[in-house]
């Protein structure tokens, strides 16, 4: 493990399955628009800009999917990438991702929620941008904002 890696991120990747250990075959869902990923009226969506080619990006994705479920929280986690489709399947199934990924190659969802880098993540209620990582911000830092926002959010 490396220095200053989280234990929650080594959690996170062996949940996700990036031990390098071979499954079954998995249903990758990749969606055209994020309606089609989570359709208005779902409940709250916690988007996930990243990138396939950088660890630090994919890891966020697996570790927010993580901090989810321990939370309990009613999210739906939906990756946002600009991979080509190939490139993006052959990566969604090589780590077992099942919940639904936007490929946004036209940079709809980048725009419309301003994002200049990767990772990124912001939390939608209904059509209302709850929280959006704040740029500035290390990763951990992010991650509480990000959980105290959450509990906020779920704890009436």
């Amino acid at each position: 493990m490396r220095p200053g890696f989280p234990l929650i991120a080594a959690a996170a990747l062996v949940a996700a399955g990036l031990t390098g250990a071979a499954g079954p075959p998995v249903e990758v869902r990749i969606c055209s628009t994020l309606d089609e990923a989570a359709p208005p009226g779902s409940g709250p969506v916690l988007l996930v800009f990243f990138s396939i080619e950088c660890s630090v990006c994919y890891e966020e994705l697996f570790e927010s999917r993580y901090l989810v479920d321990r939370g309990g929280w009613p999210v739906t986690v939906i990756g946002v990438s600009l991979a080509l489709r190939d490139d993006l399947e052959a990566f969604l199934e090589k780590h077992a991702w099942t919940s639904p990924v936007v490929l946004d190659r036209r940079k709809a969802l980048f725009r419309k929620f301003k994002v200049d880098a990767v990772p990124f993540r912001a939390l939608l209620s209904g059509t209302e941008t709850v929280y959006r990582d704040d740029p500035y911000l290390g990763p951990e830092a992010r991650r509480k904002e990000l959980t105290e926002c959450l509990t906020r959010l779920f704890s009436h």
